[in-house]
């Protein structure tokens, strides 16, 4: 993820007209009080660079268990903060945190790329069954263009199977070196062309493997595209817009080309999933202002945003806003990594801009919040709160939801506390996913033979369904337990979420209540419930 430059100060949470105080007197947003029964609750867990995970690389056995141990305390972690979806890095550069059929395994992972882990070790497919068993999504996190900090890496063989990753032979990589000024030498970045057709297929080829291979709930990329700052005219891809503009016999623009690769490549994701695996949510996570500073924002009857400059439509050459008007994305993330104080980028004006973007376009909208925006304190957690009850206010009621960055800063590796704090504050009850009415979904009917055995519920299975278990005391009636907020009941009620047909009833929950279960399947829908023993008591 970029990261912006913060100007950190002590947040100023009373901004709106829905503040109160807290008993400790500390101001809040209305809405961080209220915790809605569908709400995206997701946490970016960076593989890359050591960030979040793992702490430690190697191909032993010894090194594997470390890593497996290691992943699971932090999602233990991530559950009792009450995050629903983790976003999990796994290609951050080329590479893969799988078996890939197509890219080799990352240095992150072994110390060395397209190097082995020890056999059988597979941390995707490990990381979305864990998340699973604690009924949490897993979003496979893909940075779709980024090959290398540096010049492109030599030819090395694929994770699974026979045959070698080599972008440089196929012509599919372009390398920007920029200089800091004439006495440095400067960096360099090492990108799969945008503008190539088959290194656009290749990102088609890899998403399409994760999604079929895993069985993922998501798929989202990050905001690296273009190389930034990417210069326009003679050299680079110069030849292959002029080429390519010819051909199609346009008179686009070299950097309106550069947006519409982007797009291509969003586009053609999108209808692999329609065909592969419609179900997956979709989502990308643009630096935080957007808008092209007014030019791509009119062309949808919008304002561009009062705060900030736009450096995404210029410098990397993307437009977001294309990709929601074009329903390409279920949802965008964008990157507001300032807290409410900030001199020129304040949280709660670019959120707002988000949200009706959203709603204009039929869309979701999550936000991203830095949680490193501030230290760690109790002002860093009133902000991170007081931001959580924004994105609910700029939400229609049904599809609020926020994403932290980074985990590092929830699980205790970089900061501890926030997971505390939203487990007892913003996160009280657990949260369904936001359904998504644009994609077609059939009503599977209620579950039959709902029963109990013991200490575990259980149920006939329904197909590619996920299920809502629900334990309510006996001195509440089923008419008292509906939800306001949603099918069913309230989610003060909900024991978990259940990807099999059983959940073991947790010890304090197994005497004095009576039981339900809804189907609740992979587009964020619930279905009617089931009841055990319900009634007047």
């Amino acid at each position: 993820m970029m990261v912006a430059a913060l100007f950190c100060a002590a947040p100023l949470c009373a901004r709106t007209s829905h503040v109160q105080a807290t008993a400790g007197g500390r101001p809040v947003v209305e809405e961080t009080l209220h915790c809605p029964k569908h709400e995206m609750r997701g946490a970016w867990l960076a593989t890359v660079y050591d960030i979040d995970w793992p702490s430690r690389q190697g191909t032993t056995a010894e090194v594997a268990e470390e890593q497996k141990k290691e992943l699971s305390e932090i999602l233990d972690i991530l559950k009792k903060a009450g995050i629903n979806a983790v976003m999990f890095q796994v290609r951050s550069m080329g590479d893969a945190m799988y078996a890939s059929s197509f890219e080799p395994w990352s240095q992150y992972l072994t110390g060395e790329r397209g190097v082995r882990p020890a056999a059988g070790w597979d941390p995707l497919e490990f990381a979305v069954t864990e998340a699973h068993r604690r009924g949490m999504e897993l979003h496979a996190w893909v940075n779709p263009f980024r090959l290398a900090n540096g010049t492109a890496p030599q030819r090395v063989p694929v994770a699974k199977g026979k045959g070698f990753f080599d972008p440089v032979s196929k012509g599919w990589v372009m390398t920007y070196r920029k200089r800091a000024n004439k006495r440095q030498k400067g960096s360099a970045v090492s990108v799969l062309d945008p503008g190539n057709p088959g290194a656009r297929k290749h990102i088609v080829d890899v998403c399409r493997e994760i999604v079929t291979c895993y069985d993922v709930d998501g798929l989202v990329f990050d905001d690296y595209f273009y190389p930034d700052g990417l210069p326009l005219g003679a050299g680079y891809d110069f030849a292959e817009y002029k080429r390519d503009v010819s051909r199609q016999k346009n008179r686009m623009s070299q950097a309106d080309w550069r947006r519409n690769n982007v797009a291509k490549t969003v586009s053609e994701v999108r209808k692999m999933l329609e065909v592969d695996a419609p179900w997956v949510r979709f989502g990308i996570s643009p630096a935080g202002v957007a808008g092209g500073n007014g030019v791509s924002a009119s062309r949808y009857g919008l304002k561009a945003p009062e705060v900030g400059s736009d450096w995404m439509y210029d410098r990397i050459y993307c437009d977001p806003l294309r990709w929601l008007a074009d329903g390409s994305v279920d949802y965008v993330s964008p990157q507001l990594y300032w807290p409410s104080d900030h001199e020129t980028n304040p949280y709660e004006p670019l959120a707002r801009w988000w949200g009706k973007v959203a709603v204009r376009f039929g869309r979701h909208c999550y936000p991203s919040q830095s949680v490193g925006c501030i230290p760690e304190s109790d002002e860093a957690w009133c902000e991170q709160g007081y931001q959580v009850g924004i994105n609910r206010g700029n939400s229609t009621g049904s599809d609020a939801g926020s994403i932290f960055y980074s985990t590092a800063h929830i699980s205790g590796k970089k900061m501890s506390g926030l997971a505390d704090y939203l487990g007892a504050n913003c996160y009280r009850y657990p949260a369904l996913m936001p359904a998504m009415p644009w994609k077609e979904a059939v009503n599977p009917g209620a579950v039959s033979s709902f029963r109990r055995d013991g200490n575990v519920l259980e149920w006939s299975p329904k197909d590619k369904m996920r299920y809502v278990v629900y334990a309510v005391p006996n001195g509440v009636t089923l008419l008292e337990a509906l939800s306001e907020d949603g099918r069913n009941f309230e989610p003060q009620y909900i024991i978990g979420v259940a990807y099999e047909e059983r959940m073991e009833i947790p010890d304090d929950l197994r005497n004095g209540y009576w039981y339900a279960v809804a189907p609740y399947d992979r587009y964020g829908n619930e279905w009617d419930a089931a009841v055990l023993d319900a009634g007047e008591k």
